[in-house]
């Protein structure tokens, strides 16, 4: 058997290469998204999430008090409730009622627990055959696969794939099959099996403590036929699934679909409680469509009460499997479920996975993370995915360390005079393969084994002559009174300014427009001359110790500046130091006072303008408005929740017109390291967000993140493409040069 790293490495090399999954995810996840933004894309959201978080929550509280009742209630209704500790026990309890009973065939409905314990190759080992009834668990079964997905298990596969799988199971000629084709034909083959069958497995959504109800959801019939035609019915449940009472079980089901599939309820919500009461079932003419003559419920643990535990990973148990979180997953919609997790995939498979298969299994899937945080905006109970992805990749670090050379590129980050050296002698030794450009280019790099997959598709920033550090040497940071734009609301403030790495190192004309902006608005500018990386790419990295550290020279850095406000025009380190810091200081109680009273000055630059300056609209409009269209960056839209801001600013303000590009807030690819640990998959992301930028037609792109700038600045420059990518600062200080609003 391969090791778990090379089956990764291949699964991902087979993903990158297939022109069918890249059709595949394209056709569905789109519109896995679009139904659930027209169901959910509303202000109420939010208040709807923080809601059913709540709730599930509670549930997890009381999950053990729960689960008694459940077992009591559901085995007075005539239930045999069976509790399995793990895996095997789980699979050994069916396939031992299976024996006892004489099964030899078993219809199932889609159960993402049956799949996590690996139940139908156990059943089928010991002579009982399983047909998966739901359409794309039958695909997938066909295939010979596991499910990609955990609402869409067939997503990966395009409809010609699948004509292609149904017709050579049922005899017929399905390719120039219409959708409605394929289907029809798959339910008149699989019609039989539920008459015939022993014994029908099938999950449950949500498990009801008070009634010992179950209840199933599913858009297909075949859910409620698996549950009443056999003899004999089998529920396979996760323990996190039970809930209190009805009233609880309704506020799931209000997200639930709408979350997963954009509908406001699904097809089919069943509610099953107990074995049919029919006195006289077993003379029936009609056997069956009163409900099977015994019910099992099996109760798997498998991991859950560990992670219940576990304060960093509690907030799993609240997921209710909508699938959300990888329909808008910018890795997951290049590579798919099957690179992306493992038994359970997206981003919610990366986080329980450790805890049902073991962390090897977590390893390799987790490093395609982006930290885009998209996957936390969009689920219904609102689960820190992103976090518990980073607390993952600490916790495996800790054990094994890292590889050396993300080691040493995150020791350059925490020495901060060892990194000033190495980044100036390095932007001496670059200009072989610069000139006096600001990329590099040269082409034979390019084509170099190992340096292609990382320069083939991109060109990488030259490093600055001198850094921002450097150029603020001489500079007084006054701000000159005759020259204060008329209405700002920030005159007179003193704003320590945090430039973060990329525009200290890489882009200081980007500092020193946002310096001048700062100056215009009215506000004393300085450059805390201690500071250095906010811990950023450590965080990132999974490197605990290396974090803490650069967080602590932050605070040190920063708490003593005598300032109103320190900003940041990298969104970037904003979020590190608003958010990261205090929950990575939990339990240093006098560095998280400290953090906690840093971030009251902390600020962002989009937030700072938009806020504290508040320029009335028409303020820096000139004689030429510009074309833009805007690139949301993941920091700003998903952790700082800005959405309007930049906006009022770029038109309002500046007098701008903007033309909004398809999936504006989507990653741009960059993610820190991830560009450059996976820059096949960068590269496919960046792609995209580069097409829709060509689409709008707009010459320029603005955003307020610099990484995303160095990433989509070096796919434009090595396309040749004619178009700028600004930082929302760079426009605001353009419009002032231009004498606007003096």
């Amino acid at each position: 058997m391969p090791s778990t790293h090379a089956a990764f490495q291949k699964r991902l090399d087979a993903a990158l290469k297939s022109s069918d999954l890249e059709l595949a995810l394209t056709r569905a996840l789109p519109r896995l998204r679009d139904a659930r933004v027209a169901r959910l894309g509303d202000a109420q959201f939010p208040e709807r999430q923080r809601h059913l978080a709540e709730i599930k929550a509670r549930c997890v509280e009381r999950l053990p008090e729960l689960v008694e009742q459940f077992t009591a209630e559901a085995t007075r209704v005539g239930c045999a409730v069976h509790r399995a500790a793990t895996a095997e026990d789980a699979r050994r309890i069916v396939a031992q009622l299976a024996q006892e009973r004489g099964v030899r065939l078993v219809v199932k409905s889609k159960t993402m627990v049956a799949e996590e314990i690996e139940l139908n190759p156990y059943l089928e080992a010991r002579g009982v055959k399983v047909v998966e009834t739901d359409l794309g668990e039958w695909i997938i079964q066909l295939a010979k696969e596991h499910p990609s997905h955990i609402l869409a298990p067939a997503l990966h596969k395009t409809r010609e794939q699948i004509a292609e799988l149904i017709g050579r199971e049922t005899g017929k000629d399905l390719s120039s099959a219409t959708n409605s084709d394929i289907v029809a034909a798959a339910r008149l083959y699989l019609r039989q099996s539920f008459i015939d069958a022993d014994m029908g497995i099938s999950g449950a959504n949500i498990a009801i403590a008070d009634t010992g109800t179950l209840i199933l959801v599913t858009n297909e019939g075949n859910g409620r036929l698996v549950t009443t035609l056999p003899p004999i019915h089998v529920a396979v449940v996760g323990v996190e699934k039970i809930v209190p009472s009805l009233d609880e079980a309704t506020e799931v089901l209000k997200l639930l679909a709408p979350s997963a599939t954009g509908q406001k309820l699904s097809v089919y919500t069943s509610f099953t409680t107990g074995p049919s009461r029919s006195a006289d079932i077993e003379n029936s003419l009609t056997v069956g469509v009163h409900g099977p003559k015994e019910v099992h419920i099996v109760l798997v643990d498998n991991g859950r009460w560990k992670m219940r535990e576990d304060p960093e990973f509690r907030e799993a148990l609240q997921c209710i499997r909508c699938g959300a979180c990888a329909n808008v997953c910018p890795p997951y919609q290049v590579v798919g479920g099957h690179v992306f997790g493992h038994v359970y995939t997206g981003p919610i498979g990366l986080v329980v996975t450790p805890f049902h298969h073991g962390m090897e299994h977590a390893v390799d899937p987790q490093a395609l993370c982006v930290s885009c945080n998209a996957c936390e905006t969009v689920c219904p109970v609102g689960i820190p995915l992103a976090r518990m992805i980073l607390d993952l990749r600490r916790r495996k670090v800790k054990e094994d360390g890292l590889p050396w050379l993300k080691r040493s590129a995150v020791n350059a980050f925490a020495d901060p005079e060892g990194f000033a050296s190495k980044t100036h002698l390095g932007s001496i030794l670059q200009k072989p393969v610069t000139g006096r450009g600001r990329f590099v280019q040269n082409p034979v790099l390019r084509r170099l084994p190992g340096i292609k997959d990382l320069l083939g598709w991109r060109s990488l920033p030259a490093l600055a002559d001198r850094s921002l550090h450097d150029r603020f040497a001489k500079s007084t940071g006054r701000f000159d009174p005759a020259r204060v734009i008329p209405g700002t609301k920030a005159a007179g403030k003193r704003i320590a300014y945090f430039s973060g790495c990329l525009p200290d190192r890489l882009y200081p004309e980007m500092g020193e427009a946002v310096v001048r902006v700062l100056r215009a608005v009215g506000c004393d500018v300085f450059f805390p001359p201690a500071q250095s990386c906010c811990g950023l790419p450590a965080i990132n990295a999974g490197d605990g110790p290396s974090a803490l550290s650069m967080i602590y020279q932050t605070i040190e850095a920063l708490e003593k500046v005598q300032a109103d406000l320190i900003l940041s025009a990298s969104a970037s380190c904003a979020v590190s130091m608003l958010q990261d810091y205090p929950r990575l200081l939990a339990s240093e109680r006098p560095w998280l006072e400290r953090a906690e009273r840093l971030a009251e000055r902390v600020i962002d630059f989009t937030t700072f303008m938009d806020r504290e300056v508040d320029l009335a609209a028409g303020t820096l409009a000139g004689d030429s408005s510009l074309l833009v269209t805007v690139h949301d960056s993941c920091q700003s839209h998903n952790c700082l929740g800005l959405k309007r801001e930049q906006r009022r600013i770029l038109r309002d303000v500046l007098g701008h017109s903007i033309v909004e590009m398809n999936e504006s807030s989507a990653c741009c690819g960059f993610g820190g390291s991830f560009s450059f640990e996976h820059p096949r998959v960068a590269e496919r992301i960046g792609r995209r967000k580069i097409k829709n930028v060509d689409e709008t037609g707009a010459p320029i792109v603005v955003t307020d993140n610099p990484g995303c700038i160095m990433h989509l600045r070096g796919i434009v420059d090595a396309s040749r493409r004619q178009v700028r990518v600004l930082h929302l600062a760079e426009l605001i200080d353009r419009a002032i040069a231009s004498g606007s609003g003096t």
